[in-house]
């Protein structure tokens, strides 16, 4: 599948699932009539009906805002403007699409193991509308050959299909194929013939299906488990990990794609082939809630190897740490057991850092032992071993918004903080990257800040399907954390993104300052246990107008791709220029945003819980309406 080829399927769903003016019920869900080769797949039940239900939630209400509307029309003419190669491609517009659709809409990643090639396939429900759909792609048909392509009927099973090929691109390639089939009540689009047989045979006979791999009917049944009655989920979606990154691994470049199947291999081989599927439902303005997602990671046992080191305990004591500060944007907290990560960590070591070979983790973990010119610690006992069960994660900011703003603190309960303490002075007392320092009486370890700043990307590798610049043998991977301090407080060891923001929590004096005084977590925390969380494995709580006000402003400044935040980082690696040091260019205009008091008042409380279970992990979040 060329990335070209991909790019136009992925363009019509995007004009089906957003362009739909109506909608009614297809006859079945669309998933039967995916084959079971299937690794990604999304599903809207009722389009209209979708719309509808985000239109009232708050998110919906300001984006009709007039504060806002010349930035909306800003971003749709740039959307437009982005599709626009679409009618070049497929001959169809965002228009002709909303004049035949009716119903259920399903996308689907088709790949079959072994084979370089995947697929994209759509189908839309067409109930009362077959004649335009015909019409249309008559239309399609004459304006393709126009333009220097062709199109021709041919039959598959019976049926009559539409073998469009599109003109040459400007580069002299070929445009590729793709095929419409008019099928009853549906239409069916795919970029491959082989592809568009699978679903026309499954339309007729109803042979083995999407509906019937196991990690998918596992997934949405642990979902619709928790529905309540009569309730139906808006949109539905699942990705089986190993087989969609084989499917996008034929989308990067020749050079580099068995650098990744390699990659997989060993991912699989230290045990992580246990993660068969995960997927689950989402639904807008429904339950109370502004948003209500459903998620389930299938992972049933036996765990062996690396896989062994997802052990995440249910509990029910929540309490929040006494040094965790009011002023915060979001907090998770949860159970870990760190010690048995520890003890598996060893199998994924070897495969991904050591390359397959055999033993390298224990290489290391002797060297740092005996080594005399290392810190002379053995890791699992005298500092894992000191760990407990609890952590938690919390996230702030700095006011003015600036690409620095981001503060991030990441807490782990320790069972003897003396211990601890020591083990933690070993490890960095003779690391020449970092530095001792104190504060108010505690010891603080801080990595020294670097003499040359850039904008710190996050290592991706061995994430298929996000090409990023490999780094050179003399190039130094930049820390998730390039500010580093670290250390134990109350019962927990500390690592913060910044010093500054380190020294803060320690000075944090009363109860009252603390985020468990305030009144938006106390609603979200009394409304996970009513949502069934009340012994998980984690909670986590957002004030999602404190979250999103970085990326906002930062967007509204134009600066986003300078953006040390964890979303900048990402964004910075996933689609950063191939000049080594070049900074993407944001490809939205915020100039035209208004002041973010103008958005705030539209984005309420929201919180999220995770419960370990035989078979993996139901996770299920919500967001509030602003009060």
């Amino acid at each position: 599948m060329h990335a070209n080829s991909s790019s136009r399927m992925v363009g019509l769903a995007a004009l089906i699932v957003l362009a739909l003016p109506t909608a009614g019920w297809a006859s079945s869900p669309l998933d039967s009539l995916f084959p079971p080769t299937t690794r990604g797949f999304l599903a809207v039940r009722n389009v209209q009906e979708l719309r509808e239900h985000f239109e009232k939630t708050q998110i919906g209400q300001l984006l009709k805002d007039p504060a806002l509307q010349p930035f909306v029309e800003d971003l749709r003419h740039q959307i437009q403007e982005r599709l626009s190669g679409t009618r070049e491609q497929l001959g169809i517009t965002a228009e002709d699409v909303a004049e035949v659709a009716t119903g259920e809409v399903a996308v689907g990643v088709i790949h079959r193991e072994g084979e370089e090639k995947a697929n994209l396939a759509a189908i839309v429900t067409i109930t009362g509308e077959r004649q335009k759909a015909q019409d249309l792609l008559n239309r399609v048909a004459e304006d393709i050959r126009k333009r220097g392509g062709s199109a021709e009927k041919t039959t598959i099973h019976g049926n009559e299909v539409q073998a469009i090929t599109l003109p040459k691109r400007a580069d002299g390639t070929t445009g590729g194929t793709v095929f419409y089939c008019l099928q009853e009540d549906l239409l069916i689009a795919a970029n491959d013939q082989a592809a568009i047989e699978s679903i026309l045979t499954l339309q007729k006979e109803r042979g083995s299906s999407l509906s019937e791999v196991k990690s998918f009917h596992a997934i949405m049944a642990r979902c619709r488990k928790d529905l309540p009655d009569g309730e139906e989920p808006q949109v539905r979606w699942f990705i089986d990990p190993f087989g969609y990154a084989e499917a996008i691994r034929a989308t990067i470049p020749p050079e580099r794609r068995k650098q990744r199947r390699l990659q997989l291999e060993r991912l699989k081989a230290a045990g992580f082939s246990v993660f068969q599927g995960i997927g689950g439902f989402v639904s807008f303005s429904t339950e109370d809630f502004e948003l209500v997602h459903r998620t389930f990671v299938y992972a049933p046992p036996p765990r062996e190897k690396s896989a062994k080191m997802f052990d995440f305990p249910n509990g029910e004591i929540f309490e929040v740490p006494k040094f965790i500060p009011r002023d915060l944007a979001t907090i998770g907290m949860g159970y870990c057991n760190l010690l048995t990560g520890f003890d598996n960590i060893g199998p994924v070591f070897d495969q991904v850092i050591g390359e397959g070979e055999e033993g390298v983790w224990d290489e290391v973990l002797a060297g740092l032992k005996d080594d005399p010119q290392g810190p002379q610690i053995d890791l699992r006992n005298e500092l894992f071993a000191h760990f407990g069960e609890k952590v938690a994660m919390f996230t702030a900011y700095r006011l003015p918004i600036t690409t620095t703003s981001e503060r991030i603190l990441i807490a782990i309960e320790v069972k003897d903080e003396q211990a601890a303490a020591k083990g933690i002075a070993k490890v960095f007392a003779n690391d020449k990257h970092f530095r001792k320092r104190e504060h108010n009486g505690k010891v603080i370890w801080e990595r020294k800040p670097p003499e040359a700043r850039t904008v710190p990307r996050i290592e991706l590798g061995g994430v298929p399907g996000l090409a990023q610049p490999e780094p050179s043998d003399s190039e130094e991977t930049e820390p998730l954390f390039p500010n580093t301090s670290i250390t134990v407080y109350e019962g927990y060891l500390l690592i913060a993104s910044h010093f500054d923001y380190l020294t803060e929590i320690l000075d944090l004096q009363s109860e009252r300052e603390t985020i468990a005084r305030n009144p938006d977590f106390v609603e979200v925390m009394e409304t996970i246990e009513k949502l069934g969380g009340k012994e998980a494995c984690w909670r986590g709580f957002s004030l999602t107008d404190e979250e999103y006000r970085p990326t906002y402003e930062l967007i509204r400044q134009g600066k986003m791709p300078e953006s040390e935040t964890m979303l900048g980082r990402i964004l910075n690696t996933i689609f950063a220029p191939p000049e080594k040091g070049a900074l993407r260019k944001q490809r939205i205009d915020g100039s035209k945003l208004p002041d973010y008091e103008v958005v705030r008042r539209h984005l309420g409380p929201a919180g999220v819980f995770a419960v370990t279970e035989n078979d993996g992990w139901f996770i299920k979040g919500f967001t509030l309406p602003k009060k």
